[in-house]
């Protein structure tokens, strides 16, 4: 049947009439959130918007190549389209970038929702809160015969995931979910909605060693057409909560665009951006905190961003 693919939901009439009251400003803070008072937002901005991958040339990139160590400004060389024709020479120095750090070493780990309940409207996720799925969420005696399952198999470090749902995953439950796993896991990260910085405190008193938020994309404009409703519509935010949950005690944060949604190469930088200010900033805070980097981009982009950001971000 013609269009049977569309979801209808997003169509209907009770989606229009509840955008007319809920597309609330984006670059507003809502009452619960937290202002940490942070620069970054404008620092990763201005560096997005003043990214112009057309100026390099295939000298420049042949030269990011070349380098022992690579700067923030080789890695845009390596993105721009002057590279595409050295595919195969940046694959192999990927190459000996990561043996050279990890060997043949592969590092293994499993998510696992705990919960698929979502508040937002995100017009490309599935998990939005208008579309009619089966919704579901793990009591205690799931989760800990899930993780006891997933640990027998060996794996040592488990990712935790929820919709994003403060009504129904709520802090108590998710920290609750981290106690559980610490019997389990070494490591313990979190991919929920973002929190405040004590709220990240408590999470990392449970047991979280890290923390994940995928801004998705860092075009606010473009931001704004996709996040129609809920905690995530807000844009400024959800691109503070890696220094937040830094300051909240956090080993690590992870950063991430999603690709597709904007220009690829100016979202793929930003993750690398966000590292450098994140790290400036909360430098005194946590001056021994690892930063974790990643982004949901292919096998290459993920080497490549290794040859930029490894030397920078060492233990």
């Amino acid at each position: 049947m013609e269009n049977s693919h569309i979801n209808e939901s997003i169509l209907s009439e009770e989606i229009l009439e509840d955008q007319k009251k809920n597309r609330i400003d984006h670059m507003t803070y809502l009452p619960d959130m937290e202002d940490i008072g942070s620069d970054v937002m404008d620092q990763v901005v201005s560096a997005m918007n003043a990214y112009d991958y057309d100026k390099y040339t295939k000298a420049d990139v042949k030269r990011a190549i070349a380098h022992d160590i690579r700067t923030p400004e080789d890695f845009a060389a390596l993105l721009s389209p002057a590279a595409l024709p050295l595919l195969e020479e940046i694959a192999q120095a990927a190459q000996e970038e990561t043996r050279k750090h990890f060997g043949n070493s592969v590092y293994m780990f499993t998510p696992i929702y705990i919960a698929n309940y979502c508040e937002n409207y995100c017009i490309y996720c599935g998990f939005n809160c208008h579309n009619k799925i089966n919704r579901a969420q793990l009591n205690d005696e799931e989760i800990e015969k899930e993780m006891a399952a997933i640990s027998s198999t060996g794996l040592q470090e488990i990712l935790i995931l929820t919709g994003e749902s403060r009504s129904k995953s709520t802090i108590e439950y998710i920290g609750n979910a981290c106690k559980i796993a610490r019997k389990y896991f070494k490591v313990i990260g979190l991919e929920i909605y973002p929190v405040n910085s004590d709220e990240y405190a408590y999470l990392h008193e449970c047991g979280a060693d890290y923390v994940t938020v995928f801004q998705e994309t860092y075009n606010s404009d473009k931001y704004e057409t996709l996040h129609l409703a809920g905690h995530k519509r807000i844009f400024p935010y959800r691109v503070n909560a890696q220094e937040r949950a830094l300051m909240g005690g956090m080993r690590g944060v992870g950063f991430g665009a999603l690709l597709g949604l904007d220009d690829f190469r100016k979202m793929l930088l930003q993750p690398d951006t966000m590292l450098i200010f994140s790290r400036e900033n909360t430098r005194m805070l946590r001056s021994r905190s690892p930063v974790r980097g990643c982004a949901r981009s292919s096998t290459m982009t993920g080497s490549i961003r290794w040859m930029s950001m490894s030397h920078s971000f060492s233990r």
